[in-house]
Order: structure tokens, then C-alpha cells, then sequence
């Protein structure tokens, strides 16, 4: 046998035997290649929050993000968690929907406030969410089953139902979790209709927030409820009644 030969099969051998004294250490059989360090399956929760004209008054846009920034907050204090908790908000005002925030990982989320104007355009919000949640790049399918909440105080400016039906029909929007936020004391019949369309059990799903009080309270609910799945690592969302919890945060 050539001398190149014999050295190149003395380096296998070598290589293969590293690589074995490393498994039996690691008390595994698989090859050094194979072995892959395991990442925690993530919890996705999106947000679709209403930044309307009408979301000035009242100081509902205002109790909107200092909820939505509190509920990260408590989030980025968790440790030992079965999930990882990944959070992404789209925001609808004026004549469109936007990403506020891409759904990620609430370790290096930098929450910015959402200013709001104009009207009020649903539809793009729901496509938007829609091709969010169907995303494998952006909700792996070994996540757990994705929490949506709506939180509006108006009627859909643009067309909105069609959009909707694409959502509630697609695999993984269409098994979420889905809240809708009723915000403000005169919501009218036509936006109620909206909002249990949504929710995941129809009117039962919708949470009148009438006064800055309740959507703080509601918040506070739907983070203690992520929170203890995140760390029991139970596959689905079973949260406690809302009915009777305090708010956790006080509003001036």
C-alpha cells in the first residue's frame, strides 16, 4: 500500500476513534456531526392592536402600550421556562396595517410606543397576521399553539370579512388561541359583531375593556396565563377565569 494511503487511513482511524471516546463521555452513540444542542420549542403570542384616531381618547392608546410593554417586562423575567415565549405586534391605523414588532423572542425586545391616527384597516392586519403565523421561518412547527388577541374600539374602515375567513381557515391561525379586546364604553353592535367573528369562542372570546382599568386587568390575565404555560410546558392554553382578577398594575 502507498505510503499517502496508509496515512490517510491512519488519520480516519484516528478521527473515528476522537469522535467515539467523545460519545461514550457524552454517554451518546451518535456521531459528533449528529449531535445538536436542543432548543426550546417557542410560545408565539401576536398582538393586533387597533392605533385608530379614535384610540387618542380616553387614554386608551396610551393604557394599550403600557400594557403591552408590562406584559413584556414580566415576560423577560421568566427563567427555567419550557417555551420560549416569542411576541410580535401588527398595528392598524390610517390606511394601513403595519409589523410594529416582528414576532421574536422577548430576551431582546425593545418595545417602542404605538402612535395612533387615521382609520381603522383590519383587513390588512388579519393578512398580515395570517402570513405571520404561516410563516415555518417565523413559527417553527414544533411551537405551541400560537395566543392571537385583537384589541379594537371601532368599526373595519376597509374590507375585512374575507381577509378573516382566510385566517380562521389557514392550519395554524386557524387553531389558535384567539381573543378580541371590546375597548371603550360606547363600541357599537357592528364592531361587537367584528370582534366575536374573531374570538375563538364567539362572544364568549371577546373581553369588554370599558375604561383603561379593564384592558390593563385583561393583560395582566393573558400574561400570568403565558407565563405559567411557559414554564409548565403544557401543550395547550388553559387559563383561570378573568372574571374577579384585580389589575396588577394601577392606572393614574
Amino acid at each position: 500500500m502507498p505510503q499517502h494511503a496508509k496515512t490517510r487511513d491512519r488519520r480516519i482511524y484516528q478521527r473515528q476513534h476522537r469522535e467515539t471516546d467523545l460519545d461514550c463521555r457524552l454517554g451518546t452513540h451518535m456521531p459528533l456531526k449528529d449531535f445538536v444542542v436542543a432548543t426550546p420549542r417557542q410560545l408565539p403570542v401576536l398582538i393586533l392592536a387597533d392605533v385608530s384616531g379614535s384610540m387618542i381618547h380616553e387614554s386608551k392608546i396610551e393604557t394599550l402600550n403600557r400594557s403591552i410593554s408590562e406584559m413584556l417586562r414580566s415576560f423577560k423575567e421568566l427563567v427555567e421556562t419550557d417555551y420560549e415565549i416569542t411576541v410580535g405586534v401588527v398595528t392598524f391605523g390610517g390606511f394601513e396595517a403595519r409589523l410594529h414588532h416582528p414576532l421574536a423572542p422577548v430576551a431582546g425586545y425593545e418595545w417602542r410606543d404605538m402612535p395612533a391616527e387615521g382609520r381603522t384597516p383590519l383587513g390588512h392586519a388579519l393578512t398580515l397576521a395570517h402570513d405571520v403565523l404561516e410563516d415555518r421561518a417565523q413559527v417553527p412547527s414544533r411551537s405551541g399553539k400560537p395566543v392571537v388577541v385583537l384589541a379594537s374600539d371601532g368599526i373595519p374602515t376597509d374590507e375585512w370579512e374575507e381577509p378573516l375567513q382566510r385566517l380562521l381557515l389557514s392550519p395554524r391561525a386557524g387553531r389558535a388561541t384567539r381573543f378580541s379586546v371590546a375597548i371603550g364604553n360606547d363600541i357599537d353592535e357592528q364592531a361587537m359583531h367584528v370582534l366575536e367573528r374573531f374570538a375563538k369562542d364567539g362572544a364568549e372570546g371577546v373581553i369588554r375593556a370599558e375604561n383603561a382599568h379593564r384592558i390593563v386587568e385583561f393583560f395582566s390575565w393573558l400574561t400570568m396565563s403565558i407565563s405559567q404555560q411557559a414554564v409548565s410546558g403544557q401543550a395547550d392554553f388553559q387559563p383561570p377565569p378573568l372574571t374577579g382578577r384585580a389589575a396588577d398594575v394601577v392606572v393614574e
